[in-house]
């Protein structure tokens, strides 16, 4: 974001000025739910976003694929819902929840990573078989 020529984006506990900006790949957030567990919506936290740009948006998680809760087979739904819990409890146990490195993916959809205390959920995901690294190229199939 652009305020005056200078880039600034806060994290908790940065001191932001416009003379020369404090910058950050991090944007502080509140997570309401998690519809899967790749997919949440969040509140940034972003005092120069007025709220109709940064209120309850969906965020893609970057870089993996979980399963779909309405997946193809029984064992994929069954999947997809331990991986939302996966997510979910990682996330309410974190004192922060901070957005890395937002961006635009193929779809539109806001994508980016979401740290809980500085740890990527993510490779929790991978790590736990409730997830895949993902590129946004084809999917392969959970079934």
């Amino acid at each position: 974001m652009s305020r005056d020529g200078h880039v600034v984006k806060l994290r908790k506990g940065a001191k932001a000025t416009l003379q020369g900006g404090t910058t950050s790949d991090y944007f502080p957030i509140t997570v309401h739910h998690c519809c899967d567990g790749d997919t949440c919506t969040v509140t940034l936290n972003d005092p120069f976003l007025p709220p109709v740009l940064g209120d309850h948006i969906p965020v893609r998680l970057a870089g993996i694929d979980t399963p779909e809760l309405k997946g193809d087979c029984a064992a994929e739904r069954a999947l997809a819902i331990q991986a939302r819990d996966f997510l979910v409890a990682r996330l309410a146990t974190a004192v922060r929840v901070d957005l890395h490195s937002p961006a635009r993916d193929k779809y539109f959809r806001l994508n980016g990573r979401l740290l809980a205390d500085d740890r990527d959920p993510s490779q929790g995901l991978i790590t736990a078989n409730l997830a895949r690294p993902y590129d946004g190229g084809k999917k392969l199939p959970f079934c």
